[in-house]
């Protein structure tokens, strides 16, 4: 394996691990308010990801974004 898909995989493993950090963490900053006032977990997991869906969209596209700029910036170095 060369260096260039060495540093790629890393790249991925790490923006694998920032994407599901922010997930978790704004998830649970959601869910701790949302569950004391809903009726069941069922039905507050729905509110979570019904509240919460525009941070992991901006989420996935930072990650992308930053996964895909730094593999166009490997093979053009």
């Amino acid at each position: 394996m060369d260096e260039k898909t060495k540093k790629i995989r890393r790249m991925a493993i790490w923006t694998v691990a920032i994407f599901a950090t922010i997930f978790a963490v704004s998830f649970a900053v959601l869910w701790l308010p949302i569950y004391q006032v809903s009726s069941g977990a069922v039905s507050a997991l729905g509110q979570v990801f019904a509240r919460g869906w525009p941070i992991l969209v901006i989420d996935l596209v930072l990650c992308a974004g930053v996964y895909l700029g730094y593999r166009f910036y490997l093979s053009r170095k």
